[in-house]
């Protein structure tokens, strides 16, 4: 498939989507909650396991937001994590001025921190996203960093998310201090049908789209659900495919429209972009046919995305397309309407389908609807005429 970004599409789903929106379900909301319990607990060690796109990123951030109001927090992406970049990195979040010393002094000098902090009463937190892709240096400096403890007390609160081999990591003998303070462990669960509805729908919204129900209706996001498991990641990256491809859609889609006109001269044309369309001999009409064989509300176009319609309301001398006399008919490519000396030639028309044939079958009640809208809306720009006389 031919990439399209389109703006709405990434600000909802792909690399410009805000990343303070969070659309809660309820494995998240449980991992939160399972994260707050853990760190209050005594040994203060948490592991939150997913497949990659379960979002354990993103219940780490939320976690580490609340967290910091009441404790230092640090927080880092385990890929290629070094003890170097492991310290500076704590000592910098923790915001303790350092220089280009040793790691035995970066040490001293994080000890110290958490030392201070404990005695306090405020163990600072320490958050690892994708653990496992840490170098073996720096697990057993987490490790080492894991057995400190204050008067009984454990001078670091940590926090571990990874895979299913991060149950592996823990069975590895360089990881005996964090073992035996027994970490709580809780492994993410995906997202419903229902939960990947509102999922899809308020992102959609959030990045300002509109219709949302129209891009992600019912069927479509159980499809999605079915080809992602429901994991957010999968199901962002997926919504963008669905979201790219409607795009391309419109853009190779042609924009329907007529040609009036009379005694083989042409008067008008029209694009057919809005969902309808009334033909008529008044100049309230939306395409206006100055012929007295034609009633002042003659016709109605009704445009659906893979059908036009058109429909005589009532008209005195009636609608003829192609030389036979309709009360209503589905147009295609070249069809001609006739009324009085005019002609209007129908372009673009879209094919149709036999479920919208049986919707177009059942629309009557929607189009007496559509005919009183219109004559309400046509008074109202009469009642303004005459006021502004």
């Amino acid at each position: 498939m031919q990439e399209t970004r389109t703006p709405l599409g990434t600000q909802a789903f792909g690399e410009l989507a805000d990343k303070s929106l969070i659309v809660a379900y309820q494995s998240h909301q449980d991992a939160l909650r399972f994260l707050a319990s853990a760190l209050s607990q005594g040994n203060g060690v948490a592991l939150l396991h997913g497949p990659a796109g379960s979002g354990k990123s993103t219940v780490i951030g939320e976690q580490r937001d609340w967290a910091s109001r009441d404790a230092p927090v640090a927080t880092f992406d385990g890929s290629h994590l070094t003890p170097r970049q492991l310290l500076s990195g704590m000592l910098s979040q923790f915001k303790i001025e350092f220089g280009a010393e040793h790691d035995e002094q970066l040490l001293q000098q994080l000890n110290g921190f958490l030392t201070s902090e404990t005695r306090s009463g405020r163990p600072p937190i320490l958050m690892i996203d994708n653990v496992e892709r840490a170098t073996p240096s720096a697990l057993r400096l987490l490790n080492w960093l894991a057995a400190l403890d204050v008067r009984g007390t454990y001078a670091l609160r940590i926090v571990l998310s990874g895979k299913e081999r991060l149950a592996a990591l823990l069975r590895d003998e360089s990881m005996r201090s964090l073992t035996r303070r027994h970490p709580a462990t809780y492994s993410l669960n995906p997202l419903t049908v229902q939960e990947t509805v509102i999922y899809l729908r308020t992102r959609l919204i959030a990045a300002g789209g509109e219709r949302s129900e129209k891009v992600f209706p019912v069927q479509i996001c159980q499809k999605l659900h079915e080809l992602t498991g429901g994991w957010p990641g999968a199901l962002n990256k997926g919504a963008l495919e669905v979201m790219e491809r409607m795009a391309e859609l419109r853009a190779t889609r042609r924009v329907p429209q007529v040609t009036v006109s009379r005694d083989g001269k042409t008067i008008a044309e029209y694009k057919l972009t809005e969902k309808q369309y009334i033909i008529g001999r008044t100049e309230l009409a939306d395409i206006v046919i100055e012929d007295s064989h034609v009633s002042k509300i003659h016709a109605m176009l009704q445009i659906y995305p893979n059908a036009i319609v058109l429909l005589d309301l009532n008209s005195t001398n009636g609608t003829t397309v192609n030389s036979r006399v309709v009360q209503k008919a589905i147009l295609r490519n070249d069809d001609i309407i006739s009324l009085g000396r005019y002609r209007v030639k129908i372009s673009n028309a879209p094919a149709i389908n036999a479920e919208m044939d049986r919707r177009i079958r059942e629309s009557d009640t929607i189009t007496m609807q559509n005919l009183v809208d219109f004559r309400r809306a046509r008074a109202r720009r009469t009642v303004k005429a005459l006021k502004s006389k």
